[in-house]
């Protein structure tokens, strides 16, 4: 009872404190072990949009920058245990808050989440701290991210990491339906069914009246949640009105999911939620098409590391490799790890991720 009244109390001063900040996002109220606040900043990209990351230049300069990309439903904090062992190591960290996150602009026109666009506003950002010797490295839709800076920009890194999500070709316009029906016939479930909820005008509206259920699954004690509670077609959408709760996992402190939900019930998910509907409305295969054939993949010289988990329903780690192991990446240098870890491996397992990224980049004669 009094654990219950003292997480309620700081749910409130968090969401009160927040609610006031946001979007100047970075307040007293982050939890310990948070990135330094005083060490984040601001650039304006050459389409208008501000862009916030978390800058701490190297301690070796031998060392290359390291562009952090985070996914959804995140921000540039989903590092905070990452970040801290890089730079001890010598690295520059610069951990980004993606589009429609957090400090960065969160635009609800979809089309401003196309990721021509975003890849260039990656590229200024680096611009505006005058970087040249750049790893790449993303996780969720900041492996999309990534994917296209290394269709797009390819001059402009050394390296392309991919956490969780592997590398994503270029799409071509096709049925969401017809997707969803393939991967049922392929794994026995549909992978990105819960996309068609997430691009439903009340979507917001919905988990802001059930966060806790939210949090049960986006963050599973047991990761068979997101094939039986989020993938399938209507499935979160059930799960939330239906108030399904379950205990937080142990990789995630009460404080840290109470600064989640104190966030998001300030700011809301009507922003980054556009990641998801250029996807099921074609926009982003669209978009792909100007991606011309022979930057299709990565340069064929870019070393490629690909960190799979065992444990993750959505990004399986065996359709990661049917992309790794094809023609797109033959001759490619493609280092694969996998993790026993659901999809949170830069959280729950930081320790290792970092050892074997800097493992790879002493490997590929990057450091």
């Amino acid at each position: 009872m009094i654990a219950s009244r003292y997480l309620g109390l700081l749910a409130f001063l968090l969401a009160s404190v927040l609610s006031s900040a946001f979007g100047s996002p970075l307040s007293n109220a982050l939890p310990p072990g948070y990135l330094n606040p005083t060490l984040y900043k601001n650039t304006v990209t050459s389409r208008g949009l501000t862009y916030q990351y978390y800058h701490v230049p190297p301690s070796n300069s031998s060392k290359p920058t390291l562009l952090l990309c985070h996914g959804y439903p995140s921000f540039s904090q989903d590092w905070r245990r990452a970040a801290p062992l890089f730079e001890a190591r010598g690295y520059r960290v610069l951990a980004v808050d993606m589009l429609g996150y957090h400090g960065t602009a969160r635009p609800l026109d979809p089309k401003k989440y196309l990721m021509s666009a975003v890849a260039r506003d990656l590229v200024d950002v680096v611009d505006a701290e005058k970087l040249t010797n750049v790893v790449a490295i993303g996780h969720d839709w900041g492996s999309l991210a990534v994917s296209r800076l290394s269709n797009y920009f390819p001059e402009r890194f050394l390296a392309y990491a991919f956490l969780a999500v592997q590398f994503l070709p270029p799409e071509v316009p096709a049925n969401f339906s017809a997707v969803l029906a393939a991967q049922q016939a392929q794994y026995g479930y549909e992978l990105y069914g819960y996309w068609l909820f997430y691009a439903e005008h009340d979507a917001n509206a919905i988990i802001q009246a059930h966060m806790d259920s939210y949090v049960s699954i986006i963050y599973p004690s047991d990761p068979i949640f997101w094939k039986e509670r989020m993938a399938p077609a209507g499935a979160l959408k059930k799960n939330l009105l239906a108030d399904f709760r379950a205990p937080r996992p142990s990789y995630i402190s009460a404080v840290e999911v109470e600064y989640f939900k104190a966030y998001y019930r300030a700011n809301g998910f009507s922003a980054p939620d556009g990641w998801y509907t250029i996807q099921t409305t074609n926009l982003q295969a669209f978009d792909d098409q100007q991606i011309p054939a022979d930057r299709a993949y990565p340069p064929v010289t870019k070393p490629i590391f690909y960190g799979g988990v065992s444990k993750d329903y959505i990004a399986r780690t065996d359709a990661a490799l049917e992309i790794f192991n094809g023609p797109g990446f033959a001759g490619h240098n493609v280092t694969l790890k996998e993790y026993d870890s659901d999809h949170w491996v830069l959280i729950s397992h930081a320790e290792d991720l970092v050892r074997d990224l800097d493992a790879w980049l002493e490997d590929a004669g990057i450091v």
